[in-house]
């Protein structure tokens, strides 16, 4: 009984956090004019929800969400541009282009465009790796590495969202985008671990982990990048 209750507790406290960076999100979004907030506040939520996965429940929400909004303000910025720059592109040019074998090609690239969309936040979270463009490569490399990863999230999301859209609309309000990245955090925590734990003799003649060794400063302790 008292271990029920404890369960209980926790998932409620979770809950409850939720809704809080949910708020947070929004608020600092807003503060940086939506185009100047929105990927600090995603940089932000996504490694409180790093922190949660890792078991630290104990931190302090506002003053780290807070922490994590400053430390990579100018990068989270551009990142968040050149995602939003790519992916207004691609939703124009499905709406507007009639030949069927563009619009399959299209598709095929708004499907890579969100593999890599998904683990770009969780990557600037989880390594300390230098370069823009070398972050959004190694997103890539991650996504097609774990497919079935990226495959499951994407149709547990959906379902989820769907079912909440249809029967809790309001529901969304509160936890539509704390929850949404708590997924994608969770499920990027399981692909870095699984890399992780990777023989490192299994990299030595691998020119991407070379390549990685040159550009990173670790937050962890390796990188697998091979499939899983």
């Amino acid at each position: 009984m008292l271990k029920s209750v404890e369960r209980l507790n926790h998932v409620l406290t979770i809950i409850l956090n939720l809704v809080y960076v949910n708020f947070l999100w929004i608020l600092f979004t807003i503060f940086g004019l939506g185009i100047f907030g929105i990927g600090p506040s995603t940089y932000a939520l996504v490694s409180i929800c790093r922190q949660w996965v890792r078991g630290n429940h104990s931190l302090p929400v506002f003053k780290t969400f807070w922490k994590y909004y400053k430390e990579s303000f100018k990068e989270s910025v551009i990142i968040s541009w050149i995602y939003l720059i790519g992916g207004i592109v691609l939703i124009v040019d499905l709406m507007h282009v009639a030949n069927w074998y563009v619009r399959v090609a299209l598709f095929v690239i708004s499907f890579i465009y969100l593999l890599s969309l998904v683990y770009i936040f969780p990557i600037m979270a989880h390594y300390n790796w230098k370069g823009i463009l070398f972050k959004m490569k190694m997103s890539l490399i991650f996504a097609f590495s774990c497919l079935q990863y990226s495959l499951v999230l994407f149709l547990v999301t959906g379902v989820i969202y769907w079912a909440v859209t249809t029967f809790f609309p309001g529901v969304l309000t509160f936890l539509g985008i704390s929850f949404l990245f708590y997924l994608i955090t969770w499920t990027a925590n399981q692909v870095f671990t699984r890399m992780e734990t990777m023989d490192a003799k299994e990299l030595e003649d691998n020119s991407i982990y070379h390549n990685a060794k040159e550009n990173w400063d670790e937050k962890t302790n390796g990188i697998k990048v091979s499939g899983c």
